[in-house]
């Protein structure tokens, strides 16, 4: 199902350029509807598609996987070398397929950026975007486990759970350690951005009625809690790890579904309220998820202010420039 996940590898020392890999949940709860007149597919790729036009704060090599079925697809590795152009082309030919190893294709994904370049320093970024509901991750693999019945952040030893958050935390699935200390031998911090696409279900965790013993009712009752402790365990790993989460469900605002790059206030149009809040906070550290953030580097800087610049105008009619 769809989640868009991002993850960067950073350490103390300054990083010549960013790794991001784009990984792109392809599976067949992707064609759902997510806000009006879009599935959790097209939102996902317009996602992806506007993080790719944030001004990077340094140069970026770009990966691009996708998964579904029972693995995941390496389409670019970063010694491809492509570009922020070619990425989001490789993304608007995806399509869609089966059943969702989310615990298979993330853990990878770490081992992917650990393992490239593994004496230098980085920044390193997973960029995942699914709806969750984790179901076909090979038995076989490190980070195979049945799903926590309890939520995040009381996750069952050894659920799915549990080994991502160890992997992406530790570089080990088995290995529970805090987030601030970083993967051996270097060091390096992971940090997790998700954006999740899915239904919410308001529900009490008790509340099996009478109603409950019909089986259509258990059934539609368990994946209310399924797609919701998705997005506890997704919201509390990007918070563990100073990343970016967010959630995107069929009632929320068209113009905060599918952000415009340069688009502080949320209103879908970049002009001089977005320069404004932009220069307000010019300078300062600020928490990961801020709006004038853009390239999500923790600092509002000049590459925020020229994502304004580069993309002034656009979504705007002649009215609200």
């Amino acid at each position: 199902m769809g989640v868009a996940c991002a993850a960067a590898l950073t350490s103390g020392v300054a990083s010549a350029d960013e790794h991001v890999l784009v990984l792109l949940d392809r599976t067949g709860s992707m064609s759902l509807q997510s806000v009006p007149g879009k599935t959790r597919f097209q939102v996902a790729k317009e996602r992806i598609n506007a993080f790719l036009d944030i001004v990077p704060p340094q140069p970026t090599k770009y990966a691009f996987w996708t998964f579904e079925g029972t693995g995941y697809v390496k389409v670019f590795n970063f010694s491809q070398n492509k570009t922020a152009a070619e990425v989001k082309a490789a993304v608007n030919a995806a399509t869609l397929g089966g059943n969702t190893p989310l615990a298979y294709s993330v853990c990878a994904a770490v081992d992917e950026l650990i393992n490239y370049l593994p004496n230098e320093f980085h920044a390193k970024r997973i960029y995942m975007a699914t709806d969750g509901e984790e179901n076909a991750t090979p038995t076989t693999d490190q980070c195979y486990g049945l799903s926590s019945p309890t939520a995040y952040p009381t996750l069952a030893t050894n659920s799915w759970q549990w080994k991502v958050r160890n992997k992406a935390c530790t570089g080990s699935a088995t290995a529970p350690g805090p987030c601030s200390g970083g993967i051996p031998p270097m060091g390096l911090t992971l940090i997790v951005d998700i954006d999740h696409l899915y239904d919410f279900v308001p529900f009490q965790a008790n509340a099996f009625t009478e109603e409950l013993e019909d089986p259509r009712a258990r059934s539609g009752f368990a994946a209310a809690m399924a797609a919701n402790n998705d997005a506890a365990f997704f919201g509390g790993l990007s918070g563990e790890t100073n990343g970016r989460y967010a959630s995107i469900t069929p009632a929320t605002p068209p113009a905060q579904a599918t952000p415009v790059p340069g688009d502080a206030t949320g209103d879908g149009c970049v002009n001089v309220t977005d320069r404004t809040a932009v220069l307000a906070q010019y300078g300062q550290q600020v928490p990961a998820g801020t709006p004038t953030d853009f390239n999500r580097d923790l600092i509002v800087n000049i590459y925020d202010h020229n994502t304004v610049l580069q993309n002034f105008g656009r979504g705007c009619t002649t009215t609200t420039k």
